[in-house]
């Protein structure tokens, strides 16, 4: 994987890997990298859930992620603690949902296991 990032201006960076872009700038007019690496997170053990209960054959009407991060508050100012909830719309058990979150966030999710951060998960069942 290979990518590069291009001053713009000021704090405004514009990030491209492979065919893909994202402008970063420290949160005020575009995404923080910090915000970056909260979503993607979210995503990561999102796409996780989402095949791994699919793979279950549950049927999946809608599914959100709510996620929070809090960071230290000295330098560096990394992420101490994260809350991820997973709403889930559709005919999905508790069982099924509960082990599919464990197994991303303690084995298939790259960005949770470089985080140190605690993680903290939850999930609705609509």
């Amino acid at each position: 994987m290979e990518g590069k990032l291009i001053h713009i201006k000021d704090a405004k960076f514009l990030g491209i890997i492979e065919k893909h872009s994202i402008v970063f700038d420290d949160g005020k007019d575009a995404i923080s990298p910090m915000q970056a690496v909260l979503l993607s997170l979210a995503a990561c053990s999102g796409m996780d859930v989402w095949n791994i209960l699919i793979k279950k054959r549950k049927k999946i009407k809608s599914f959100e992620i709510n996620i929070e991060g809090k960071r230290k508050e000295k330098y560096p100012k990394v992420f101490e603690k994260i809350k991820i909830e997973y709403v889930i719309e559709g005919d999905v058990d508790e069982k099924s949902c509960k082990d599919a979150i464990e197994l991303s966030i303690k084995k298939y999710c790259s960005i949770a296991n470089m985080l140190k951060a605690d993680i903290e998960t939850s999930f609705k069942i609509v």
